[in-house]
């Protein structure tokens, strides 16, 4: 009776697993700017409302997908990007930057998200993030660090 019981309960935690682990085959923005994925079963979730997406991209192990924020500056009546959203295991959390977010990649098979923010030009700040917690890894001033002693995640190619 307990073998069932174990084997029962080791079955729920399987199913229950990959229903909010199914991989996703696809990212996109809609014409009105807004994000929307697609589940490896043929599932289309729109993600945001908010039309102000830019610059969607999929981890290559197909758990998570990142997008771009825009915010308007009334200064040059422009819009940027300012906050990088992440969708994975069921949840959006983001990363606001100081500035604007210059380029984002994911990296370690998927595992960490890097981000380069700073002003349109001169030298900005590369953040390192573990992916699942969302936490900050490793940082720097690209100012103070040249390119030959950069990290590995800064340099290595991009995913």
């Amino acid at each position: 009776m307990g073998c069932r019981r174990i084997a029962t309960a080791v079955a729920l935690l399987v199913a229950g697993s990959t229903a909010w682990a199914e991989n996703l085959s696809r990212v996109y923005i809609d014409k009105a700017k807004n994000v929307h994925v697609v589940t490896a079963s043929g599932k289309d979730m729109k993600l945001t409302s908010d039309r102000r997406a830019e610059d969607a991209k999929l981890s290559s192990d197909g758990q998570a997908a990142a997008w771009l924020g825009l915010t308007y500056f009334a200064v040059d009546r422009h819009k940027w990007p300012t906050e990088l959203y992440v969708y994975s295991h069921g949840r959006i959390r983001s990363i606001k930057c100081d500035g604007i977010v210059r380029e984002y990649w994911f990296w370690k098979r998927s595992t960490h998200i890097a981000t380069d923010c700073g002003g349109l030009h001169f030298a900005g700040i590369e953040t390192l993030y573990d992916l699942r917690t969302m936490k900050e890894v490793d940082s720097f001033d690209q100012a103070e660090v040249p390119v030959e002693k950069r990290p590995e995640w800064s340099t290595a190619e991009k995913e």
